[in-house]
């Protein structure tokens, strides 16, 4: 299956950092990416799984992820609020935000594309600050009203925020992938200061459980 990768538009600059999205206007096919019923290895190699049970897409409700420490609902963050706010800004240091700007951003186990999500790193307490920590094979879950969906870590990547929106894994189209993003400080930096790049954490689709009727 061939990813697609995005043209990406610019939606400004955030404030308290955190990344711009991509929108999903044109297309060029790079490479293979696996389907939701396949992961990735640290080795590139794919390892096949399948995924047993039907889990229709809907819109985020929770995220558990206790690699990061992470255990809250997600609220979603429109198209129209990142215009609003200069670009992707969740509200709260707590803020869970799932962007739905991007066509096809919902999760399940027929996902057509990337769920992206996005939180605050700070110096103070804040909902991604243990996405650092985080290491390839570790498993978070996404909930909705029809179902949970399990991922796994493939790959941590951060990046200047000037180049997040140029950058073809973040834009790319890959059904049952996972975005979750936030800015990243690195050592030394002023408490004070904005981060001045962003973190990625990459999972991808592992199982799927339908919620009981």
């Amino acid at each position: 299956m061939a990813v697609a990768v995005a043209a990406v538009a610019l939606l400004g600059t955030l404030v308290a950092g955190c990344a711009p999205l991509p929108q999903r206007d044109s297309t060029l096919t790079l490479t293979d990416a696996p389907s939701p019923s396949e992961s990735v290895a640290g080795d590139g190699s794919v390892n096949v799984g399948v995924l047993t049970d039907a889990v229709p897409v809907a819109p985020p409700t929770h995220l558990t992820f206790p690699a990061a420490g992470i255990d809250g609902d997600v609220d979603e963050y429109t198209a129209a609020d990142a215009e609003a706010d200069g670009g992707i800004n969740p509200p709260r240091l707590d803020s869970i935000s799932w962007y739905s700007g991007v066509e096809g951003a919902l999760p399940g186990s027929d996902a057509t594309n990337t769920v992206y999500l996005f939180g605050h790193t700070w110096t103070e307490p804040a909902v991604f600050n243990g996405l650092r920590d985080v290491a390839a094979g570790d498993e978070a879950t996404v909930s909705t009203e029809r179902g949970v969906m399990t991922y796994r870590v493939e790959e941590i990547i951060t990046m200047s925020k000037s180049d997040f929106s140029e950058d073809p894994r973040v834009a790319a189209v890959v059904p049952g992938r996972l975005a979750l993003v936030s800015c990243y400080r690195p050592g030394g930096l002023d408490a004070e200061a904005h981060a001045p790049d962003n973190i990625v954490v990459f999972l991808h689709l592992v199982g799927a459980r339908p919620l009981a009727d």
